[in-house]
C-alpha cells in the first residue's frame, strides 16, 4: 500500500525514471556524483567493512558507462543515449538508485555511528547496532555492484553486434597457415593466438559455433573495472553471515500491551 500510494504521489514510475535520466547528464549533478564518489572512497579507506570499496568501484564503472553510452552508437548509426530510446536511458537511472541508495545508508550508519553517543538510550547499545548496520551496509553496497555490472554490461556489450562466420567477421581471425609460419619466428604463437582470437583452417574450417569469439577492443577500460569490482566484493558474504546471526539474536522487549500466547487462544475461541 505504501508504494502504491508513493507512486500516486511522486507519479507513475516512468515518470520517474525520465525525469531521472534527464537529470543525471547535467554536469551539476556529475560534478555532485564525482564528489559523493570521492567522498565513498574515503570511507573505504577508513571504514572498509562497511561496503564502501565495491561501492565506490561501481560508481566509477557507472560514469564510465555514461560517458561511454552517451558518445557510442548502435551498427546502425544510431545514437544509443537517446531521450526516446529509453532501453537504454530507464536502465542506467535504475543502476543510479541503486547506487545512491547505498550511498546513503553507508552515510547514515557513520552519522549514527558519530551523535549516537550523544543519546543515552542508544549508548548502551551502540556499537552492537553499529556493527550490525555496518555488515548490513556491506550487504547491500555488494548487492547494488551486482546490479550495476548487470545493466551496464548488458548495455556496453549488448548493442554491438556479433561478429559471424563471414567477411568482416573473419578478418578478424587468424589463419592457420599463417600462424605455422610465424611460429617459426615467434615460437609459441601458434599455440597461444587461438586464446585471444579465432583461428581459420584449411578451406575455412572453424570451430562449431555460433560465430568468432566477440572481443572488448576500445572497452579494455570496462573490462579492467568490472575485474577490480568483482575483487571488491571480498568479504560481502562474510558481513552476510554477521548480519543473519545478529538477526537471530535480536529480543523484543516485553510491553504491557504486547499480545500475549494465553491471549492469543482465548481471542480465537471467540
Amino acid at each position: 500500500m505504501d508504494a502504491q500510494l508513493e507512486a500516486t504521489y511522486e507519479g507513475p514510475e516512468s515518470v520517474q525514471r525520465r525525469t531521472l535520466s534527464n537529470t543525471m547528464v547535467d554536469e551539476v549533478f556529475l560534478a555532485q556524483f564525482r564528489a559523493w564518489t570521492a567522498e565513498i572512497r574515503r570511507v573505504a579507506a577508513s571504514r572498509p567493512g562497511t561496503g564502501a570499496c565495491v561501492l565506490a568501484t561501481a560508481m566509477d564503472l557507472w560514469s564510465w558507462t555514461l560517458h561511454h553510452l552517451r558518445r557510442a552508437t548502435d551498427p546502425e548509426g544510431r545514437p544509443l543515449y537517446d531521450w526516446s530510446r529509453q532501453g537504454v536511458t530507464f536502465p542506467m537511472a535504475d543502476a543510479l538508485g541503486w547506487l545512491l541508495a547505498s550511498c546513503c545508508q553507508i552515510l547514515d550508519v557513520l552519522e549514527l555511528e558519530a551523535k549516537g553517543p550523544a543519546c543515552e538510550e542508544l549508548a548502551a547499545e551502540l556499537p552492537g547496532l553499529v556493527s550490525a548496520l555496518t555488515d548490513l551496509c556491506h550487504v547491500q553496497a555488494a548487492r547494488a555492484a551486482g546490479e550495476v555490472a548487470r545493466i551496464t554490461a548488458s548495455l556496453v556489450f549488448g548493442y554491438r553486434r556479433h561478429p559471424a562466420w563471414d567477411a568482416e567477421g573473419c578478418a578478424a581471425c587468424f589463419a592457420a597457415d599463417d600462424l605455422a609460419a610465424l611460429d617459426v619466428m615467434i615460437p609459441g604463437i601458434e599455440s597461444s593466438a587461438g586464446a585471444y582470437a579465432d583461428v581459420i583452417g584449411a578451406g575455412g574450417s572453424h570451430d562449431d559455433k555460433a560465430g568468432p569469439c566477440a572481443g572488448i577492443r576500445g572497452l579494455e577500460d570496462f573490462v579492467d573495472l568490472r575485474r577490480r569490482m568483482d575483487a571488491c566484493l571480498t568479504g560481502a558474504r562474510l558481513a552476510k553471515d554477521r548480519v543473519a546471526d545478529a538477526l537471530a539474536a535480536v529480543t523484543i522487549p516485553e510491553t504491557l500491551d504486547y499480545p500475549r500466547a494465553a491471549d492469543a487462544t482465548s481471542n480465537t475461541g471467540r
